[in-house]
């Protein structure tokens, strides 16, 4: 059974959100058989789930709108609502869906209801996907209540070159010393969940939850310390 993380009620909306793990199944979409994906999904959360084909960089997909589009539409099942890093709802009855291995699920829950899902991989927190993730959250004028993280990888297994770390303190806008740390051997490392706080921290936003590293605990797949190509997912469930 999924993990819980945080259980709210934010802007009238009750939110749940759950980790699934190694043993809920891969769920990736580009691996995973579409009716063995939804039927992973239902098992998890009591329902299909609305994700993203993420690609490491800040494209914003409006859920509500797409998932309008594909229950018009009389064609195939459709796995993922678009092609992006940042998914958002204002829609009660949502399972929103981040997927990921090493790479951070973060969830911003604002005070008017809306959910913002951002999957933020080095390549992403470099390109400033924070900012975009904060700004679609407060785009109806709400202001964050609840950020959460959930499993991702910690320095402690995430080996990490000094040009890198760079880019990722200049896509957070913090000095470099704030996401950098150190592997269990001693090795130059990037602090995701650091990167994360401090990205959110220059809007004022603290981080509430942080999930466990994905490295450390075998109930998570990891594709950098394990060579892992499954997939778990962190997941928004909005309204009962």
């Amino acid at each position: 059974m999924p993990t819980p993380l945080y259980h709210t009620v934010v802007g009238g909306r009750d939110v749940r959100l759950v980790a699934t793990d190694r043993s809920d199944g891969d769920v990736h979409p580009d691996h995973v058989r579409t009716a063995t994906l939804r039927k992973r999904q239902v098992r998890a959360t009591g329902h299909r789930w609305t994700m993203l084909d993420e690609v490491h960089g800040t494209a914003v997909v409006d859920v509500d709108v797409v998932d309008a589009q594909h229950a018009a539409e009389t064609s195939a099942d459709v796995v993922t609502s678009g092609v992006g890093d940042v998914a958002v709802t204002e829609r009660n009855g949502t399972h929103l869906a981040v997927w990921t291995a090493d790479c951070a699920p973060i969830f911003l829950l604002a005070t008017d209801g809306t959910v913002v899902g951002a999957h933020g991989g080095w390549r992403g927190l470099a390109a400033g996907v924070i900012d975009v993730a904060v700004s679609t959250a407060t785009r109806s004028g709400g202001g964050v209540a609840t950020a959460v993280l959930g499993p991702t990888i910690g320095p402690c297994c995430y080996a990490f070159g000094g040009d890198d770390l760079d880019a990722v303190a200049t896509g957070v806008h913090a000095d470099r010393d704030v996401v950098e740390g150190v592997t269990r051997d001693g090795e130059m490392a990037l602090d995701v969940a650091g990167a994360v706080r401090a990205g959110l921290g220059r809007h004022g936003i603290d981080l509430d939850v942080v999930g466990p590293c994905t490295g450390c605990d075998e109930r998570w797949f990891s594709h950098r310390v394990r060579a892992d190509s499954g997939r778990q997912a962190t997941i928004a469930v909005i309204g009962r």
